[in-house]
């Protein structure tokens, strides 16, 4: 038996690393930046919610069973890489705390 491929996810404060399965991060990766193409901002609850909704209709059913934490843990540790790799920035506007793609 194979082992998973494994992605290393990166903390951008701590540079804390942790790996999880591709199979799972794929998914989510590619679900946030849908989400998030050609938002102005989002926050973390409607970003969760619209990756949810999107994992639900796209995910394969062996990468559900892949998953063991909330689909809100995945959301934020892989929008954290990705805020590392310089694909997505966390801003301040009117008090909120919006999430967005970078240009």
């Amino acid at each position: 038996m194979m082992k998973p491929f494994k992605s290393t996810l990166t903390h951008p404060v701590s540079g804390r690393k942790m790996n999880i399965d591709s199979s799972v991060y794929e998914p989510f990766k590619a679900a946030i930046l849908q989400s998030l193409k050609g938002s102005k901002g989002k926050t973390f609850t409607e970003l969760s919610e619209d990756v949810a909704g999107i994992i639900s209709k796209k995910i394969p059913v062996p990468v559900v069973i892949g998953i063991k934490r909330s689909v809100p843990w995945y959301v934020i540790s892989i929008r954290l890489d990705l805020e590392t790799k310089g694909l997505v920035e966390t801003f301040t506007e009117k008090g909120k705390k919006l999430i967005r793609q970078k240009k």
